[in-house]
């Protein structure tokens, strides 16, 4: 079994107002001793990022962008320093590992500064390379929050403090609707004697591409129809539907509630607690 190699790893930020301690992620270092390799991501390209979290820096943003740059050149001489060699397949740094790994704390140590480092961390990989590809997607471009299962279970969460709290959680139960053709869970399912009157699920149609709204909402229509031949069914369903804020992918999300409410949904915004209630609350 290959062994595996010990990293140390800081979170790059961004850290304008440290009375408030508020910051926003703009990349991540990585260090393996043993290798001696040092490596970097860094966000570049986006400053609505921090302006977005930021918004009073708009009218100030080249200063934002001149002190990213400089972090970025400070990376650079960091890297220069510790001496990448792991990319030509051999180690060429002659420190020894120990003493490399504590060359590379003192240069990212945090600091009370704008663009600071996070404590440093350590894993166990197999490629350092592409572990920080995989840490740079997660701290940075939050690609677990894009994950359509992520977002529906954070649905799913809040509906249930929301039913907890009106008293109607008692009668609901977790359910999966199975037949020849097709598999349906919902998190909510009322049952009265041997029928299912009411299910209710999170639905995330807030996607950045148009197809994949598409694709999921086209899923859940197919199940639908086909639940419809098993005599275990539900008889009222209803979609609680994260939606995009605007453009063609709101008019493409419109449409495609549309035709599942034509094969029998009810469909309501997530932010409609009133409808979403009134509908849990019948029996």
């Amino acid at each position: 079994m290959k062994n595996k190699l010990a990293c140390n790893y800081t979170v790059l930020r961004f850290l304008p107002y440290p009375e408030s301690e508020e910051f926003v992620n703009l990349g991540v270092a990585m260090a393996c001793p043993d290798l001696h390799w040092f490596d970097f991501r860094l966000e570049t390209r986006r400053v609505e990022r921090i302006t977005g979290f930021f918004p009073e820096l708009k009218q100030n943003k080249e200063s934002f962008i001149e002190g990213r740059k400089l972090f970025k050149e400070e990376l650079e001489r960091v890297r220069e320093v510790l001496h990448n060699g792991y990319e030509k397949g051999q180690p060429q740094f002659k420190e020894l590992a120990k003493q490399f790994n504590q060359t590379f704390l003192t240069l990212v140590r945090p600091r009370e500064e704008a663009f600071c480092f996070s404590n440093p961390r350590t894993c166990l990989v197999d490629d350092p390379a592409q572990t920080l590809e995989t840490l740079f997607e997660h701290y940075v471009e939050r690609g677990f929050a894009q994950r359509q299962e992520y977002q529906e279970k954070l649905m799913e969460k809040r509906l249930r403090q929301v039913f907890s709290a009106k008293q109607i959680l008692k009668h609901y139960t977790d359910h999966t609707f199975t037949g020849d053709l097709c598999t349906a869970h919902f998190p909510f399912v009322r049952q009265q004697d041997d029928r299912f009157t009411r299910a209710i699920r999170p639905l995330d149609l807030d996607k950045n591409e148009t197809h994949q709204i598409v694709s999921h909402a086209d899923a859940w229509k197919s199940k639908l129809e086909r639940l419809k031949s098993i005599p275990e069914h539900p008889e009222n369903t209803l979609f609680v539907v994260r939606k995009p804020t605007a453009g063609k992918q709101l008019d493409v999300c419109k449409q495609m509630c549309a035709e599942l409410e034509q094969v029998g949904a009810v469909i309501l915004p997530t932010e409609d607690q009133a409808g979403i209630l009134g509908f849990a609350e019948m029996q």
